[in-house]
């Protein structure tokens, strides 16, 4: 039983503890060789970022957390299009005036987004940005279903193929004007990993990162002991659909019950399909197991808005495995997660 646990909630990852109840920043001797688990959270941008670390020295160990959720900060200040400072938001009100002269860090992000943009032929699209707006899911307006032909006009201006980067200048150019650039479904995922760096960097081995549900797993929890996670039911808030566990791996889940609002009857969530503008109605969630947060933030949404039936299609080459909950509420495990991180299935009724 895996009962009483702490859960860090966000896109439907959750930590599993072997006891509940530690503080915002707190220390608790484990072992007899002196080795500490440290916990931290913050909240950010509405996200709750959490770092758990296995070290010897606590100190040592606030400093580098200190020091990973300031690299957080500074990734999302960067790359957040709703911050009108940040290098995408310049981008976004130049769109159609003129290219925009931007930091090599966002350039080379900005790259990447197109680059997944055209592997996926599209269904990971980083100009979404204006239709992610007029839905509201990026602001604190409530959630509406946009006019259809307020839709229509938008829809021309989500076209990857019409973003123009000069690696020379460093220089991002969308060449129509109304082009927002979204960077939602990998910025998370790249700002984990950087505070994953930060972290190394500053010494630690055995930590665990979540930041709103997208985790990266470095090292173990204690000797040869994975990190225990779950997957969050779809349907069932407070429900496990599995456990697993982890090291040296990053995994993000996208779904449907993460930022959403029932109309008529109807849920209508987050996660839009860049050919209709609508949400997504292929998947309930999605979870990806890959080596860098950023790739499995891409591929989680990108696979969200495909469907399982087009997972052979875009996952050979790729060493990701997934964990996928269909629209119908059927589950669909990689064989192979079951082995590598003894997933263990608690409730797949939908």
């Amino acid at each position: 039983m895996l009962s009483p646990f702490d859960s860090m909630r966000g896109r439907g990852i959750l930590l599993l503890l072997c006891a509940a109840g530690l503080p915002l920043v707190a220390a608790a001797q484990t072992t007899p060789q002196e080795v500490f688990e440290v916990s931290a959270t913050k909240y950010l941008l509405g996200t709750q970022i959490d770092f758990k670390a296995m070290c010897a020295e606590v100190v040592a160990c606030k400093k580098a957390f200190y020091a990973g959720f300031q690299e957080r900060e500074r990734i999302m200040a960067l790359l957040g299009s709703p911050k009108p400072e940040s290098e995408i938001s310049k981008i976004n009100r130049h769109s159609g005036l003129k290219p925009v002269k931007v930091s090599y860090e966002t350039f080379s992000i900005v790259k990447r987004a197109v680059a997944y943009s055209a592997e996926f032929h599209g269904a990971f699209d980083v100009t979404i940005g204006p239709v992610t707006e007029l839905w509201g899911f990026n602001s604190d307006r409530e959630v509406t279903i946009p006019r259809q032909d307020t839709l229509q006009m938008l829809l021309p201006l989500v076209n990857y193929r019409q973003v123009v980067l000069s690696e020379t200048d460093t220089t991002v150019f969308l060449t129509r004007r109304g082009m927002r650039l979204d960077l939602g479904g990998i910025a998370k995922g790249y700002a984990i990993d950087r505070a994953a760096a930060v972290l190394k960097n500053h010494g630690l081995s055995h930590f665990l990162i979540n930041a709103g549900g997208d985790i990266y797993a470095c090292g173990y929890k204690w000797q040869d002991e994975p990190w225990l996670l779950g997957i969050q039911h779809p349907r069932k808030p407070q429900e496990l659909l599995a456990t697993f566990q982890v090291h040296d791996m990053a995994v993000a889940t996208s779904g449907d019950y993460e930022r959403y609002r029932i109309i008529d009857g109807k849920r209508y969530h987050h996660i839009l399909n860049p050919a209709t503008g609508f949400p997504s109605r292929m998947c309930e969630s999605v979870s990806v197991f890959a080596r860098s947060a950023e790739e499995a933030d891409a591929l989680a949404t990108c696979l969200f808005v495909l469907g399982y039936e087009k997972a052979p299609d875009i996952l050979p080459g790729k060493r990701v495995q997934t964990v996928i909950v269909d629209g119908s509420g059927g589950l669909h495990i990689d064989p192979s997660v079951k082995a590598d991180y003894r997933l263990t299935v608690v409730d797949q009724t939908p």
